[in-house]
Formats: C-alpha cells, sequence, structure tokens
C-alpha cells in the first residue's frame, strides 16, 4: 500500500509537477477545516451575540453567497488574463482577502459587532469559493498532460482531503470550542482561537503559489468573448425543452421547501441535551464520512435506476428520516432505551447517505447535459445553482423560525418547525414530473438542451465561435440577422 502511494506520487509528480499536487489536497483540506468556521460562526453568535437563531440563519446565508456564483470567477478569469496568466493572479488576490478575513473572525476587537463578523464571514466564503473554482481550473489544465487519467488522480486526492480536513479539523474546532466549566458548555475563546489557526491555510496558499506552474494565456482579455460566453450560456440554460429549467426549478423548489433548522438543532444539542461542542465535532465527523457511502450505494445499486424513481423515492425518505430530530426532540429514544449520543450519530450518518442519494442524480445529469465547448462554465454555473437551493433553504428557514418567535432562550417550537419541514419536503414529490426519466447508464443528451427557435439556434452558433477569428465572427452576426424572430 505504501508503495503504491509512493509510486502514484511519483507518477503524478513527473506529469504535474509537486507543488501541483500538493495544491490539489492542499486547497481541498483548507476547505475542509474551513466547514467548522461555520460552526465556530453559530457559537459566537448565538453565545457571545445572543442573536436570534433567524437572525443567524440569514446570516450564515448571506455568508454563502459567494458559492451561489462562483462560476462568474472562472469566467472572469478564463476571459480576463492578467498579465497572461488566467488563475494565479487571482488565486493571489482571493489569499490575500482570505487571510484578512479569517483573520478579523478569531480577532474579537475586530469582529466585537455582529455586523463586522457577518462581513468577514462572508469575504472568507468569497475566498473559499475563489480558491475552489481556481484550483479546479489548474486541476483540469494539468490534467491535460496525463491522457490514460485526465483529471481524476489530482480529483481523488482532491476529495479525500476534503474528507480528512472535514473529520480531522472538525474535531480540533470541537476540543478547542468545549468549556465544561461554563453554562452553556461552550469555549467562545477557543472558537476565536481555531479561526485564528484557519488564517495558516489562505496564507500557505499564498507561498505554494509561487511553485505552481501556469501556461501563459493564448488568449488577450476580451469582454467581447466574455459577452459571448454569457449569451450562450443563458441560451443553453433557458431554451425549449426546458430539461435544465425544469431542474433548476426542482433544485429551488426543494431547497426553499427542506428549509435549514441548523441554529436550533445546534441550542438544543447544547442546552437541552447537554452534548458538549466536542461531541458534536464527532457527530459531525462521522456524519460527514457518511458521504461516500451514499456515493458508493448509489453507483453500486441505483445507476440503472430512472432519476425520476431516485428523487421520487429519495425525497420522500429524506423527509421521513429528518422526523428523526423530532423523535430526539420528544425524548422518544430514551423511553425506548436509546441514549441521545449513540441516537445522534446514527440519525446523522443515515441521513447524510440518503441526502447524497437524493444528490447524486442531479451531479450525474449535470455532466450530461454539458454542451460542447462550454462544458466547464455550464458544469459551473449548474453547480453555483444547486447551492442557490441550499441558500434559499437557509433564508426560508429563517423566515419560518422568526415567524414561530424562537430566540436563543426559546426555542419551544422547534418540534412543530420539524413537522412542517418534514410535510413540505415530502410534498414535493408533486413535481416530480420536472425530472428527466432517463438513468445514468442511458444519459440525457446534451443535444436536448440546444435551442429549437432559429433566432435563439443562430444567437447560440454565434457566441460559440472564436471572438479572435473576426470572418467567423462576421458570418455569425449576419445569421442572427437574416432569421425573423419567431411569436
Amino acid at each position: 500500500m505504501i508503495k503504491g502511494a509512493i509510486d502514484w506520487f511519483r507518477k503524478n509528480n513527473e506529469l504535474h509537477g509537486w507543488a501541483m499536487v500538493v495544491l490539489a489536497g492542499y486547497t481541498y483540506l483548507a476547505q475542509g477545516g474551513r466547514g467548522y468556521i461555520d460552526v465556530s460562526f453559530k457559537w459566537i453568535s448565538i453565545y457571545g451575540f445572543s442573536l436570534k437563531p433567524s437572525d443567524i440563519e440569514s446570516a450564515i446565508a448571506i455568508g454563502k453567497l459567494p458559492w451561489s456564483f462562483k462560476f462568474v470567477i472562472g469566467l472572469i478569469s478564463d476571459n480576463l488574463p492578467i498579465m497572461g496568466y488566467n488563475v494565479k493572479p487571482y488565486m493571489f488576490l482571493m489569499c490575500a482577502l482570505g487571510f484578512v478575513a479569517v483573520l478579523m473572525m478569531g480577532m474579537p476587537s475586530w469582529t466585537g459587532e455582529v455586523n463586522t463578523l457577518t462581513v468577514a464571514y462572508l469575504v472568507m466564503q468569497f475566498y473559499g469559493s475563489s480558491a475552489d473554482c481556481l484550483t479546479d481550473a489548474l486541476v483540469v489544465k494539468n490534467g491535460r498532460n496525463d491522457e490514460e487519467d485526465s483529471t481524476s488522480s489530482l480529483q481523488s486526492i482532491s476529495w479525500f482531503m476534503l474528507g480528512v480536513g472535514g473529520a480531522v479539523f472538525g474535531l480540533l474546532g470541537g476540543w478547542l470550542s468545549t468549556d465544561e466549566t461554563s453554562d452553556s458548555g461552550v469555549n467562545l475563546s477557543g472558537a476565536r482561537l481555531y479561526n485564528l489557526l484557519m488564517a495558516v491555510f489562505p496564507l500557505g496558499l499564498f507561498v505554494l503559489l509561487f511553485f505552481v506552474k501556469e501556461d501563459k494565456s493564448k488568449i488577450r482579455p476580451s469582454f467581447k468573448v466574455l459577452g459571448q460566453q454569457l449569451i450562450r450560456l443563458l441560451v443553453a440554460l433557458f431554451s425549449p425543452p426546458f430539461i435544465v429549467l425544469r431542474l433548476i426549478a426542482w433544485l429551488i423548489i426543494t431547497g426553499a421547501a427542506r428549509f435549514s433548522l441548523s441554529v436550533p438543532s445546534t441550542i438544543f444539542a447544547t442546552t437541552n441535551l447537554e452534548i458538549s461542542p466536542f461531541t458534536q465535532s464527532w457527530i459531525d465527523a462521522c456524519a460527514y464520512l457518511s458521504l461516500s457511502a451514499g456515493v458508493f450505494v448509489y453507483y453500486r445499486f441505483f445507476r440503472h435506476t430512472s432519476f425520476r424513481y431516485i428523487y421520487g423515492v429519495s425525497q420522500v425518505l429524506v423527509g421521513a428520516f429528518g422526523l428523526l430530530d423530532y423523535v430526539l426532540v420528544k425524548r422518544w429514544n430514551v423511553a425506548i432505551g436509546i441514549p441521545d449520543v449513540p441516537f445522534l450519530f446514527f440519525s446523522g450518518a443515515i441521513s447524510e447517505v440518503i441526502d447524497r442519494l437524493n444528490t447524486m442524480p442531479f451531479l450525474v445529469m449535470a455532466g450530461q447535459l454539458c454542451p460542447q465547448n462550454m462544458e466547464a462554465t455550464f458544469f459551473a454555473a449548474l453547480m453555483s445553482i444547486s447551492n442557490q437551493g441550499s441558500t434559499i433553504g437557509q433564508f426560508v428557514g429563517s423566515a419560518v423560525q422568526k415567524s414561530y418567535g424562537m430566540t436563543a432562550k426559546n426555542i419551544t417550537a422547534y418540534d412543530q418547525t420539524i413537522l412542517l419541514r418534514a410535510a413540505t419536503t415530502v410534498g414535493c414529490v408533486l413535481l416530480i414530473w420536472l425530472i428527466p426519466d432517463t438513468n445514468a447508464m442511458n444519459p440525457t443528451n446534451a443535444e436536448s438542451i440546444k435551442p429549437t427557435n432559429p433566432t435563439l439556434k443562430a444567437i447560440f452558433k454565434w457566441a460559440e465561435l472564436d471572438g479572435d477569428d473576426e470572418k467567423k465572427v462576421e458570418e455569425g452576426v449576419k445569421a442572427v440577422e437574416e432569421v425573423k424572430p419567431t411569436v
């Protein structure tokens, strides 16, 4: 096993260089580590600022907005190189912003007010989403040197390090955030210290970039080409027969229906059940690692199953297993002899497996639907839209918690909101017709999303052309002008 790992590193070192291999793992290790910054943000907001759960949910949703638009940084970096380079100059800038933002989140004197803490959190997420997008771009470019394996070797280490970072640094954060002597059991100074430690990652990434090789861009900065890419993307997204538009509608509606209750859940576990942050971090680590089990179950048993069937069944299961939180609140698990911590380990793990089954069809369809010559942009756009679904769910969760009058010291309506979420989640099955009735082994062809309207077809063709080829551009524009709009 050790010999195999050494051989793997040697091969990738020859193909990509050691710095690129380290970058692929380092960026996702840092992303896993940033996961606990979300938790520390909750601790500080609840026990430091005494904010209402609804306000905290809104702040987290605002902070996560950059993930909903991260494809924009990809479009900009692809078409507007700086000093001849598409990726590294933008990453240097993002690292500087990320270092300052995370450092601020660890310094009470700098973020002693909730507004400044939220702004720092927003900038930190902007750095994280941009670093993720730009690293993926470098991975794809360097993967072209490996004709046999393409990008899979670098991607495999990325996903592996994401899991390691989420589990290991989550446990570190839980340990630092625990104070058994305090009334809440939370050590706010420890939560701040964790944020300070995470400032090492953007600083380390900044240094590592000096060793990463990037070929100079062959294109000149062009807002015209950027506009063409945007037009082509919009035409592909919103043209008949509206396959992508229907998929987007499903993601947004189900995201809103499955609204977030993460803050009252955290308060209930800490205050009512008196479970320490360290124990909660073990539960989260177990759930984090369970994602891999969900991927295995899908590819082992459901690849030949209709996307529509998987979405329908998994949507019902997501709503049904969400009622395990209701069982916990009502203390029924204790009544039948199951302690809280083992129950939370089980419910967290099984919920993550089902959640992964619920998201895998979208990941497969997103890959199948990408039109030729705009695969990266289209896939990134779909991923961003997927993130928008969860962000909308947090805003809806904030509104629900506010309507039920929840506060940091009063979450008596938590059980009612759990029932409401289960009902709305299961109710989405009525819209299952939005999902294409195909499967992973019988793909939804990308040709099916190309426009059929003559005007849109001409625009799509024009936007696909090389902006530097004036003759082709003139032909494309002429084709657009000659087509009469259809009513």
